[in-house]
């Protein structure tokens, strides 16, 4: 059973508050909140040893603790207000702590967000960031409505080197700079996700992987869809091609994960916000289906990362 199964099969119900006005399964809930506003909740992990090296910087582990949180924010295209922050230590290094707390409030204001409250425990280094923004009544972008003859349009800077600087931290390939800012510090896409609401008909950020993120939207289609992309509208991270071939670069660029770009759906000639990338097409089809320069994607490809394994 992967992830989005356990999800489905024991934590998936229906709300029994009307003010639900979206439950689990999104990127984020969505809770009306009147005054022509609904909020916007969500709630992620980092854990040492599991999503980042057990060794983690502290300014490291705060940025990719933020920028993840944020990042369910933008794909709902929404403005971000609020943090819950839960952080458990192995033992307390005022060090430590200090340099995290210090990047954690610099990230904090410059997001415009404000810590609340929280909760601190003794344990395994991991940290929980609960996220909580606003939207304006019914703007809330959701992965539900992709269809045919929409375009796919990717919001942020490229792919592929987040997961590109999993190899650097194993040791099998030489450093480099632009990979572990993607990989230190994602950069949550919340402008663009904004500039989206009332424009795109699905949004979604790539934080398990492009096509595995993309399979999601295709799920929730009213009717069967295939996604056409093509490998040269993908903006890959600088130096993929170089030191891995262009294979190997599509396959970290449409499968690696920790992107945090912006993946939406939106129809044909309509005007779309700057900053985005056209990377493909939506048909209609007999089955769903992904095809890269119109040929299935490689069998041996794992479409992406699966909190449960």
């Amino acid at each position: 059973m992967n992830e989005f199964e356990l999800i489905q099969t024991y934590f998936r119900r229906d709300p029994l508050d009307p003010s639900v006005i979206l439950g689990n399964g999104d990127d984020a809930a969505v809770v009306a909140q009147g005054s022509g506003i609904q909020t916007v909740l969500s709630v992620d992990s980092v854990i040492a040893g599991r999503h980042v090296p057990e060794m983690c910087p502290p300014d490291g582990f705060a940025a990719r603790l933020m920028g993840r949180g944020l990042s369910d924010l933008a794909a709902m295209g929404a403005e971000p207000k609020y943090v819950l922050l839960s952080l458990t230590l192995p033992t307390l290094q005022p060090g430590w702590v200090d340099h995290f707390a210090s990047r954690f409030h610099q990230l904090c204001v410059r997001f415009g967000v404000d810590l609340i409250g929280g909760d601190t425990t003794k344990g395994p280094l991991s940290a929980h960031l609960t996220v909580i923004g606003h939207v304006p009544e019914g703007g809330a972008l959701t992965r539900q409505g992709l269809k045919a003859g929409d375009d796919l349009w990717l919001f942020g800077p490229d792919l592929g080197g987040a997961r590109a600087y999993l190899d650097v931290l194993d040791g099998h390939q030489d450093d480099q700079a632009l990979w572990a800012e993607r990989y230190w510090r994602p950069e949550p896409q919340l402008e663009a996700g904004q500039s989206l609401r009332g424009i795109a008909h699905t949004l979604i950020d790539i934080s398990d992987g492009l096509c595995q993120d993309l399979t999601h939207l295709i799920e929730k289609a009213s009717n069967p869809l295939t996604v056409k992309l093509r490998s040269k509208s993908l903006p890959l991270c600088n130096e993929l091609n170089d030191r891995y071939g262009r294979d190997v670069a599509l396959q970290y660029a449409l499968t690696g994960g920790d992107d945090y770009c912006l993946l939406a759906s939106i129809a044909k000639g309509v005007n779309v916000p700057a900053g985005g990338h056209r990377i493909g097409m939506v048909v209609d089809a007999m089955t769903d289906q992904i095809l890269l320069d119109d040929e299935p994607l490689p069998a041996s490809w794992t479409l992406g990362w699966d909190h449960s394994r």
